[in-house]
Order: C-alpha cells, then structure tokens, then sequence
C-alpha cells in the first residue's frame, strides 16, 4: 500500500416531599445514623397541639407498652409538635411509635415550619407500631416540625417522636446484565449507566414515531439544541410499526443507528405492539387498517384478543405474538449485528390504573388487561423467545412499574430484569409540577431492595435538577414525551430546559465517552481510517448557500452543505507515489430519490460527473477512480444540483475498496446493503411517487429469490442483515 498523507489547507404530595425553596446545588452525602439521633423524646415531653392530651388510657381502655409517663392521645384533633436546629440541607426522616386505634387507617399530617409535607395513614395494628412519615429534604437552620397537623384525621395516639438524618440508598449496582449472553456492547452500556448513577442525570429524550412531525422526526432535538445549545444523551425510539397488521417502515431501526453509530448517543426503544381489535374475525397474515387496531385494554375497545390465551400454545392469539415477536426480532438483530445495544422497554405501563383504585379501573394497555400473573409470563416469554429463539442479545431490559404497594405483584423476577422504570405524569394521579418524585424513586429503589438502577422513562414536566440532587433523587436518565411535552414553552420553559441541560449533574449527548461501546462512534464514528479528513477542512465556494453545519449525523466537527448550483468544495491532499487511486466521500442526500450530481476536477481537470444517489444515512459513494501525481493534489466537487451533504473524503490505493456491480439488495446503488436499502425498498413498494430508482437499483431490489418486485424482498434483505440469510438473489 502507498503511504497517503493528508494537508488540510483551512481549519474550520405524598409520603416524601420536599421543605421550601432551595436556591443553590447542595451535593447529597450519605450520611451515617449516629448512634443517638438528632432528636428523639417522649411525646408527652413535646409540644401538644390543640387538641392533644397526655393520659395513660382512653375512655377506660388501656394501651399497654408505651414508654414513659404515658402518651399523647389525639382524639378529634391533636398532636406534637419540636424544634430542631439543622447544621445542613440534607435529607432527613421523621417517625413515631404510635397506635391507630380506630378500625382501617387514617391518614395523619406531618408539617415543617407550617407547610404540610407529608399525609400518610397510619394502619391500626391493634398494638403499638413504629411508622415513618418519610424522607424530606430540609435546608440548615432551625425548624419546627408539628406530627397531627392540620389535615389530619387524627384518632390516634402517639408514643415517641424521633427526627434523624435520612437512611439514603447506596446507589451501588452491579453492572452484570441478567443475560449471560449480552454482547460486549451491552455490558459497556450497562456499565457506564451504572457508573454514572447516584452521581449524574442522563438526560433523554422520545421522538416521535410514524411520520409524525410532518416527517421532521428532528423537531424536538432540534428545539432542544437551539434552547439549550445541547443535545440529549438518550433518543427514544418506538418499534410500532414494525408489526404484523399494517407493518411499514419507517426508518426507525435506520434512526436508531444513525443516532448510536454516527451521532454517538444512547438508544431505548419501546414496543407499542397492536392487536386487531376484532381478533375473532381475523386471519393470520392479513393486513388490518390502522384504525382497526389497539394497544387498549379490552374492556376500553370491546377487543377479542384474549392477552391470557397468548401463553397457550397452539391458539391464535399465541400465533399473532410469535410474529410480532419475529418482526421485532428482525430489527433487533439488525441493531446487533451493527453493534448496538438499546435500553429495551417493551409491555410498558403493564400495570397503568390497575389496582389503584380498588376494584375499579384497569389495565391501560392489553398485555395488562388480565392481570399481573398473566403479564408477568407474557413477559417471561417475550424474554426468552428473543433471547434463546432468536439470539437477541443486545438488550438491557428495562420494566415499567409503579409505587402501589401491590406493584411487585407485576414484577416478573430479578432473573428477568435489569432495570426498573416509573412515568410521571401531572394528574397521574398526582401534581408533581417540578417535584422530582423522590417518593416514587425511593420506593421503587427499596422494592429493588437497592441492586437496580431506577429511570425515569417517560415524562412531561422534567423534575427540578437542584431537587433531585438535593433529595438524592437520582434517576438513571428522565425522558419526555415528544411534541408539546417539550416544544410548547409551558411544560418545560426554555429557562427550566437550560438550566437542566447545563447542569454539571446532567449528561448530554456531547459529554458521553467516545468509546462508549468499546469503539469509535460519533465524532469520527468508524470512519477514522487512513486516508480520510473531514470536507469542513477543505476551500469552499459559495453561491447559492455553501455552508458548514456543525450538527447532525456526522463525523468530525460538522459536514459540508453543498445547497446551490456550482456551489464547490476543494481539498488538498499529498500522495507520496504517482499512481491509481480511489476517492471516497461520506455523504447525505435524501431530499430527492433520484440523487444529485456533482462535476469532478482532479488537478483543475475536469473528469466528468459524479452521481451521488439517495442515501437517508451518512453512508459512503461508490469509489470513483482517479490518476493522481506524487505530491499534493487538488479534489474539487462542484455542484450541478445542489442539496448534498459532504462529511468526509477518503483516499485510498487499495482496489478491495471498489464493490461489486449487481449487488442483490443494494436498492440504492451505493455499494453496500444495509438498512436504508430496506426503507428504500418499501417506499418503492408502498408506490411512493417521490421515490426514483435507477435502472441498476431495480434489478439488485428483486433479490429474494422470486420474479418482481415486492415486501418480501424487503424482509430477505432483513433477514440477510439479521445473519438470517446467507445470501441474496
């Protein structure tokens, strides 16, 4: 191989809350429990409220067993009430050894400084009990806290009183994946969240699915960036529409690429898997309207899918899910085999109203509507069809669950689970506002029993970064809604979006490691090879709008815009022996399927055109052949059409580079086949008049083995990616 060097000739309100207002970053420490706490009394020694009586029985009924003198009853009002002076903000707890001697529970108050904080109910045991009203955040000074405060429903006696630090999780998990075949990638990933828990914020942030958006699937991203001047570490993505009813490709999986591979984020991926809502007059393998399919629960959409007969072999309902699962299999290994690993997220919400009122309400989605025991082996199944079925091993498997005290009965066991996440939302049923629901993560933390990272995966209102540093609320990552969750100014002001994404205890998208996954993405992504410097390095010409963007899908710094007619790039580059070589440029072009054309001059000579043909990736160009002389050498692309981006050029002697011609599956002609040959394929399919192919592209797109063109071959070029199928054609 001849040495090539490069010149670059220019460079370019419930049981834990929060007291008051805090005004500046406080670092939570552990803090060990001394062996005395910072206050402990009888309760007959504190302060009564109005109301409140010290006696040693009620109504002649003794209550035998309380400490000292005797203990505080508060009948239809009453309680107590300290002080205590704090030499920090810190977390703290407040707890009484008390009796609730009516029948049920009733819910009691507990306020610091006059604000209510807490409003928990107390069970009558039929003895005395030891009750924490929970973990509060208090800044240093002197406080008054008062238990039995306004709001109470009292009926209740109270022994002792104890205010101490807060007993705060390690946040120390082990970052073993459940799955003993989880690729190297996977075990990277899940050991960078791992480390960053307790100590940072990931921040996220969903896209939206379909083409929503009017097609800007960037419309979020790019509000984020323009308010902030950052980008999320997290993208989420949803696998709907890669389903066996009216399946159609949407990019997605190709996204989900172009974000870990090229933009060097984080990928988690939810499942919003349709059923027919008319399942009994359905037959497999057909193609259902939209409108005729749900994710509802069927006491919402009167659907006959029946989730229970899922787990039975042999019925139909159990047919459907295995396709569904094959589909999803599809994608998955196609993101494996390019080396990514995703936060995988799938039956959300399994749990969603069920069980929080009573009796009533229901499961919001289907694969919840038959309750925990059913969805718990739904889950099971899905886990190890991917997994032993289909060889998915790319996933940490993340479970939606909630903060009921029988939300465990959804947990499908540790050997199943990664991690777990909670979705907040205002009116669900709480007003959080900015609260970062410390609650919630603690509670999900101790059913965990502190050995699984918690996420906050869907959102509206992103939690206050002071509170949830302050109150320890470390959430692995948060992630909004899309749309007017994060674009309407309301939800999330701009000035709350900044102050987020500038925090040092917040992960952006610039701030992840370059090797996050054990190799070069983003930033050079794997395109830092010999012979190769960035176009935003080389001369441009502008006329009609040349321009470096320094965003987006790219390597380097930026990427070249070519927009206009004659617009121009030129760059220098130094071989060190006359000969043959081969010009390699990373490019975009997705505006028109038909491709662009640019003008190529070598040493000022003008070569002829060079056709650049869609790419909805950054991807490379079909090598184009060239005469260079020792020495340096000038590259120059003058636009014909306009509307390209130029990333890269590579310059290479070795003749391996130049691929094949009649590659089965290379639908766009670009010398490889991968996934945008799939999107590509379907929209040619789907008839979509914007969608030119070339002659060449026609024959490679029948590769399935069979005569025409049709979505089968798209699913053989899936299948091919996937390691499915050997060959195409």
């Amino acid at each position: 191989m001849k040495r090539i060097s490069v010149k670059r000739i220019c460079s370019g309100l419930l049981a834990l809350s929060v007291f008051g207002t805090v005004n500046r970053l406080l670092p939570m420490e552990q803090n060990v429990r001394a062996a005395d706490p910072i206050f402990h009394a009888e309760a007959e020694d504190c302060t009564l409220l109005s109301g409140g009586t010290v006696t040693n029985n009620v109504y002649n009924t003794e209550y035998p067993g309380y400490s000292g003198e005797g203990f505080v009853w508060a009948g239809n009002s009453g309680g107590v009430k300290f002080e205590v002076t704090l030499e920090e903000g810190a977390m703290y707890e407040v707890s009484t050894r008390c009796w609730m001697y009516l029948d049920g529970s009733r819910g009691q108050t507990v306020a610091v400084d006059g604000e209510v904080v807490a409003n928990l109910p107390i069970p009558n045991e039929g003895q005395w009990i030891d009750f924490s009203f929970g973990y509060f955040y208090i800044p240093a000074g002197t406080h008054t806290v008062e238990i039995g405060a306004a709001g109470s429903y009292y009926f209740v006696l109270y022994d002792t009183v104890t205010f101490d630090y807060a007993d705060m999780p390690d946040l120390d998990i082990d970052p073993t994946p459940i799955d003993p075949k989880a690729t190297a990638e996977t075990k990277a990933l899940l050991e960078y969240m791992t480390g960053q828990y307790g100590n940072h914020i990931i921040s996220g942030q969903q896209e939206i699915y379909g083409n929503g958006n009017n097609g800007d699937m960037e419309l979020e991203f790019e509000y984020l960036y323009d308010t902030t001047g950052k980008y999320p570490a997290i993208r989420g993505f949803d696998m709907m529409n890669y389903n066996p009813l009216y399946g159609w490709e949407d990019g997605t999986t190709g996204r989900i690429i172009q974000w870990v591979t090229q933009r060097g984020g984080i990928a988690t991926v939810c499942w919003h898997i349709n059923v027919p809502i008319d399942f009994e007059g359905y037959t497999l393998g057909e193609a259902v309207d939209w409108e005729k399919c749900t994710y509802a629960n069927y006491q919402k959409t009167n659907s006959t899918f029946n989730t229970a007969n899922v787990l039975i072999e042999d019925t139909k309902e159990r047919a459907y899910f295995e396709e569904a699962m094959r589909m999803l299999a599809e994608q998955l290994l196609i993101l494996q085999e390019e080396g990514i690993p995703v936060i995988f997220r799938p039956l959300h919400e399994a749990q969603g109203n069920y069980g929080r009122y009573g009796d009533s309400g229901s499961a919001w989605f289907w694969w919840g509507d038959r309750g925990p025991e059913v969805f718990k082996e739904l889950w099971k199944l899905l886990y190890t069809t991917l997994t032993e079925k289909y060889g998915v091993h790319n996933c940490i498997w993340e479970l939606n669950l909630y903060e009921l005290d029988n939300s465990m009965e959804w947990h499908p066991g540790d050997e199943y689970v990664d991690m777990l996440a909670y979705d907040k939302y205002e009116g669900s049923p709480y007003q959080w506002n900015f609260d970062p629901a410390t609650s919630v993560f603690l509670k999900l933390v101790g059913y965990t029993n502190d050995t699984k990272m918690v996420a906050l995966s869907e959102n509206d209102k992103i939690p206050s970064i002071e509170r949830m540093v302050n109150e320890g609320a470390w959430w692995s990552y948060f992630c909004p809604w899309y749309g007017n969750f994060i674009t309407d100014g309301s939800i999330n002001p701009k000035e709350h979006l900044d102050e987020i994404y500038n925090s040092e205890y917040v992960v952006t998208l610039d701030e992840l490691p370059a090797d996050l996954y054990g190799y070069a993405r983003g930033n050079g992504g794997n395109w830092d090879v010999e012979g190769a410097y960035e176009c935003e390095d080389g001369t441009l010409t502008r006329n009609d709008g040349t321009e470096i963007m320094d965003y987006k899908y790219c390597s380097g710094d930026g990427y070249v815009f070519l927009k206009g007619e004659n617009d121009a790039i030129e760059q220098t580059i130094k071989v060190d022996e006359a000969g043959t070589y081969y010009l390699i440029y990373g490019y975009q072009q997705h505006y028109e399927a038909s491709g662009k054309t640019q003008t190529l001059y070598v040493n000022g000579e003008e070569l002829g055109e060079a056709f650049f043909p869609q790419a909805l990736l950054f991807t490379e160009s079909v090598p184009i052949e060239v005469e260079l002389k020792a020495g340096e050498n000038t590259i120059k692309l003058v636009s014909v059409e306009g509307w390209t981006y130029f990333d890269y050029l590579r310059v290479t002697d070795d003749p391996s580079a130049v691929p094949e011609t009649g590659l089965p599956g290379d639908v766009n002609c670009d010398g490889v086949v991968k996934i945008d040959d799939v999107v590509l394929l379907n929209r040619l399919v789907g008839e979509d008049p914007a969608i030119l192919v070339t002659q060449e592209g026609m024959a490679n797109a029948d590769c399935d083995g069979e005569s025409g063109i049709n979505a089968f071959d798209a699913t053989a070029i899936l299948c091919y990616l996937a390691g499915l199928l050997e060959k195409l054609g």
